[in-house]
């Protein structure tokens, strides 16, 4: 334990009165007064610049309970406050008007468990259907009523106040052309110049968290994966390592260093969609053909290598389900070097487009303060200035066994945002050829050797699009009692508006959504 992390625990245990436990894997747990959350966010925030990760609830059947995550970059550890509550009084104090980046989690917890975040300053229902029975929370103990048509639809998209004069509200979604995700947009404009944005994204509610509840370990990898097809790997390599940290095994060093291998080549053909998608919004249909011919490449690698184009069914907790043999490992090596060498040829043309980048530059900038307030994560946040990347923070897998750098830009804007996926594309390449040089011999999984009762752990994984967090608890007999996990683009999402108004007119709107390249399957799980 290092001497900052020591002082920290030191500085808790005085302002609290109570002695922090230290839990599976690096997370350090403390039980807090319901009270005291908001004086101890606010003291982590500003004395050591920890980075909030996640706020969530829980019913126990006894007595509901609140949860808050953070970050603590520099020791590689992960800070965990828990609150009682009580069902006579299932409240506390906001975070929000000290923390903005608690909003949306705390009106998720209110939505789902009726937990209310008192003096929030903008509570409203986030993401169930507004015909949905006021005093029926999913996530409660007891609730196992699926949702049908009857309960009243979609969300209500947040409501603007009436616009005045000369200014228009336009509509946009959810229902969209191409394949575009169901998201519906209010953007407000005078004349050309937008002015004010409200996103609602939360179409896709699939009850992920409420599904796993009572499912065998066996199965839970597949609901992870299915949170976000294009970050499946990420998902459930981040669920997986909880479970094996809650089993005290760690995966063989042959997996590890085959998830690395893996989480990198899903990195690269989103990075390279990316771009094609960003071509789209810009006009340039030759860099988007070629972008996608490029991305096409790494799928059907994946086809071959792992038996899923996306790499679902790859991980299980213990390791892999399958290893990767010499062929493959080849396949993986020729495809990496058709893909750097054209990457060579391709990002001097793309980023000498005058055309691409007059587009991009100066487009949608979230400014640093806002991104880290609001806690932008992944390429967002790293274009903002946000230094944060969990492979090398938190380092999980076989990253800390590998080099590479994390790219950062300051200007917030939409080149920045291409150009750090531009970065992190090279990044993959170098850290690709790394574990195929010291790919070390041996089995790729390990049995959990004994029942995990009683227990919960902490998971997390870098995805293409940032920090994604998963928390397990399991009950006695080995089953799933709460599942929660934030997705990148639900930390993301809630950011985005932030970008919209300012020196940009509605035909830059395209431009910053696909900047932001948020999954609204993600945001909504």
């Amino acid at each position: 334990m290092s001497g900052h992390l020591r002082q920290l625990q030191d500085e808790l245990t005085s302002i609290l009165g109570s002695e922090p436990a230290i839990g599976p894997g690096p997370e350090v747990r403390m039980k807090v007064q319901a009270n005291d959350l908001t004086v101890v966010a606010e003291w982590l925030r500003h004395r050591h610049q920890v980075a909030f990760a996640d706020l969530f609830g829980l019913d126990t059947g006894d007595h509901p309970e609140i949860h808050v995550i953070f970050a603590l970059d520099g020791e590689g550890a992960w800070l965990h406050l828990k609150a009682d509550l009580s069902y006579e009084d299932p409240g506390y104090p906001s975070l929000t008007p000290s923390l903005p980046a608690a909003d949306w989690y705390e009106r998720q917890v209110w939505d789902e468990l009726g937990i209310e975040p008192r003096a929030h300053p903008a509570l409203a229902r986030l993401r169930l259907p507004v015909g949905w029975p006021a005093k029926v929370h999913p996530l409660q103990r007891g609730f196992k009523r699926l949702f049908t048509s009857d309960d009243g639809g979609y969300p209500a998209a947040p409501e603007l106040a009436l616009a005045p004069a000369g200014v228009v509200d336009y509509p946009l979604g959810p229902v969209r052309s191409g394949v575009v995700e169901s998201g519906h947009y209010t953007l407000r404009t005078v004349g050309e110049e937008l002015v004010d944005v409200r996103l609602q994204p939360f179409y896709k509610h699939r009850g992920v968290e409420k599904m796993a509840e009572g499912l065998p370990l066996a199965h839970l990898s597949l609901v992870a994966e299915r949170i976000s097809g294009t970050s499946a790997f990420a998902h459930s390599l981040a669920l997986c390592q909880a479970l094996e940290t809650a089993a005290g095994v760690e995966a063989p060093p042959r997996a590890r260093f085959l998830r690395t291998l893996l989480a990198e080549i899903e990195r690269l053909y989103n990075h390279l969609g990316y771009q094609a998608d960003l071509c789209q919004a810009t006009g340039l249909a030759v860099g988007q053909a070629q972008m996608d011919i490029l991305k096409e490449r790494v799928l059907r690698l994946n086809a071959v290598v792992a038996g899923h184009r996306y790499l679902f069914g790859t991980n299980v907790p213990g390791g892999l389900a399958r290893d990767l043999g010499p062929e493959a490992l080849q396949a993986v090596a020729r495809t990496v070097g058709e893909v750097r060498r054209e990457l060579e040829t391709l990002e001097p043309m793309l980023l000498g487009s005058s055309s691409h980048l007059d587009r991009l530059e100066t487009t949608g900038i979230l400014r640093t303060e806002d991104a880290g307030a609001y806690g932008a994560v992944g390429p967002v946040g790293r274009a903002s200035g946000i230094d944060r990347d969990l492979r090398r923070d938190h380092p999980y897998a076989a990253y800390a066994e590998v080099d590479f750098d994390v790219p950062v830009y300051k200007a917030g804007d939409a080149f920045c945002r291409a150009k750090v996926r531009l970065d992190e594309m090279h990044q993959s390449l170098r850290i690709i050829d790394q574990v195929l040089d010291r790919m070390p011999n041996g089995p790729v999984q390990v049995p959990l050797s004994a029942p995990i009762r009683g227990t919960s752990a902490l998971g997390w994984a870098e995805s293409p699009r940032g920090e994604g967090i998963h928390w397990i608890l399991l009950d006695e007999e080995s089953r799933v009692e709460r599942y929660r996990t934030r997705p990148a683009s639900f930390a993301n999402a809630q950011v985005f508006p932030l970008a919209v108004p300012g020196h940009n007119i509605l035909t830059d709107f395209p431009i910053i959504e696909q900047s932001f390249g948020l999954s609204f399957a993600g945001c909504d799980c």
